[in-house]
């Protein structure tokens, strides 16, 4: 009996392509997807991805701010280095003048250095200006405020400043301690009116006293104050001096003398007395120098009178 005949399984065709990819063909690239390539390149990294600081840009702020503090610390340096040579240079200068005038130790002197700088003008050789203000200064038996200015001072003070000025202000209720200078009798009531010292004084007449008014013009003459009468008042009446002198010659001599009150002695021999003048309130008397040395002999000697 034979065998039955099994039929062969067919093969598949080796060039059939697979199932999977038959249905499936890869699409050529087009010119819009380069295009959205392009603009995803420039547009950087995507939203939540910081942006990295380039390192350069990074060193050149911090270098910015570096200098700018170092700026700001030599600002504050030079401010403090300024107030101290400022404070230094006025101490200097106060004791100097106190020495100079023979002042207390602690009379109050205030210094007022002009000038926007003083280091700066300390490095030129040449202080601009200085104004030294000193309060109650007595010139023997007179007392008034004393301001001093100086104008182009060298450094080295063996060297000439431009020039030094020296302004007495004797206030009216402070005149009256001159009263031996400007009478040779009693003197009461001073006043200053109208460019001359008015007092009231006595006068012998024939063994009889009289009460006259005196008008007495100040003026400076070899370093001292001189008072020189240039009015009388008798009762109402008004006379002027010189023809009181005139018509009454040496009978009223005693009354018209001039009397000297030597100021010169109470301030460096190089200040010399240029003027003086009656204000409404207060006597000034000015002096004056140029192109003197401060650290020579000249201010370190007081003055006389001739």
């Amino acid at each position: 009996m034979s065998e039955p005949t099994t039929p062969e399984a067919t093969e598949p065709a080796a060039d059939a392509p697979d199932s999977a990819d038959a249905g499936v063909s890869e699409a050529p690239a087009t010119d819009a997807d380069a295009a959205d390539s392009a603009v995803a390149d420039a547009a950087g990294p995507a939203s939540g991805e910081a942006a990295p600081v380039a390192p350069r840009k990074r060193r050149g702020l911090i270098l910015i701010l570096v200098l700018i503090g170092i700026v700001v610390v030599l600002a504050i340096v030079a401010v403090i280095a300024e107030s101290i040579a400022r404070q230094q240079a006025s101490a200097l200068i106060a004791d100097q003048v106190r020495s100079t005038l023979q002042l207390e130790a602690d009379h109050p002197v205030d210094v007022t250095i002009e000038g926007v700088s003083v280091l700066w003008q300390a490095l030129s050789g040449r202080i601009d200006k200085v104004t030294v203000d000193a309060a109650d200064v007595s010139f023997g038996e007179l007392i008034g405020d004393l301001t001093l200015i100086a104008e182009g001072t060298p450094i080295d003070t063996a060297q000439p400043a431009d020039s030094v000025q020296a302004v007495y202000r004797v206030a009216e209720a402070d005149v009256a301690a001159l009263a031996g200078f400007l009478a040779g009798s009693v003197v009461n009531d001073v006043q200053l009116d109208e460019r001359e010292i008015r007092f009231q004084t006595a006068f012998s007449f024939f063994g009889v006293d009289f009460s006259v008014g005196l008008g007495v013009t100040p003026s400076a003459q070899d370093g001292q104050l001189a008072f020189t009468p240039s009015s009388v008042v008798l009762g109402d009446e008004r006379l002027d001096a010189a023809d009181l002198q005139q018509q009454f010659g040496p009978i009223v001599e005693p009354l018209l003398t001039s009397r000297l009150f030597c100021v010169a002695q109470y301030l460096p021999q190089a200040l010399a007395l240029t003027a003086v003048q009656v204000g409404d309130e207060q006597l000034v008397v000015v002096f004056g120098a140029e192109n003197v040395a401060l650290g020579g002999p000249e201010f370190s000697t007081l003055g006389t009178c001739s």
